[in-house]
């Protein structure tokens, strides 16, 4: 399994005791009718920490409590070789703005730029979500344009996302404000 540590965040697997409540965060509550989703999510949560064909998950520590997760995908099916979407969540708006998501961003970008081949990290998020399109511009993300109508809001209206980017030579150039893996 693999464990990233920085000042103040650990990315490390789901435990045991921390599956049910990551079942009810990630990916929202599933109804037993829902096809299997919830097994495929459980299974999910249950093999964080170490990458799947297409993606790695990881649990978001600080302060020693668990307080989100974090994720890379890059499928083979969805994305050219090397390019991988991270996505992060802070689960209590306590634990927002206080840097700990620029650490875990940092630490996930850096791993997957270290040990997973990537060429390429991107990430989308809403465009009202300043405090995120801050996190990814002070990392060295560069905004590449808004993704129009991109994420379902299940009334049957979509919300407009800003897409980042930020490739493994830039990276190499502004990694030194950056957090190191271990």
């Amino acid at each position: 399994m693999t464990v990233l540590r920085g000042p103040r965040v650990t990315l490390r697997a789901f435990g045991p005791e921390e599956v049910d409540e990551a079942m009810g965060r990630i990916g929202g509550g599933a109804e037993p009718s829902d096809n299997g989703q919830a097994m495929r999510r459980r299974a999910r949560i249950q093999a964080s920490g170490a990458r799947n064909d297409w993606e790695v998950l990881f649990a978001v520590e600080a302060e020693g409590r668990l307080v989100g997760d974090a994720q890379g995908r890059c499928s083979d099916h969805a994305m050219p070789p090397g390019v991988w979407e991270i996505g992060i969540e802070l689960w209590d708006r306590g634990d927002r703005g206080k840097g700990l998501g620029r650490e875990a961003v940092a630490l996930l970008s850096s791993h997957l730029f270290e040990h997973e081949a990537a060429i390429r990290v991107q990430a989308t998020t809403d465009v009202v979500n300043t405090p995120m399109r801050r996190t990814l511009e002070s990392l060295g993300f560069g905004c590449e344009g808004v993704l129009r109508g991109f994420m379902p809001t299940g009334d049957g209206t979509a919300r407009d996302y800003a897409m980042y980017g930020i490739t493994k030579d830039d990276w190499r150039t502004r990694r030194a404000g950056w957090i190191r893996t271990s």
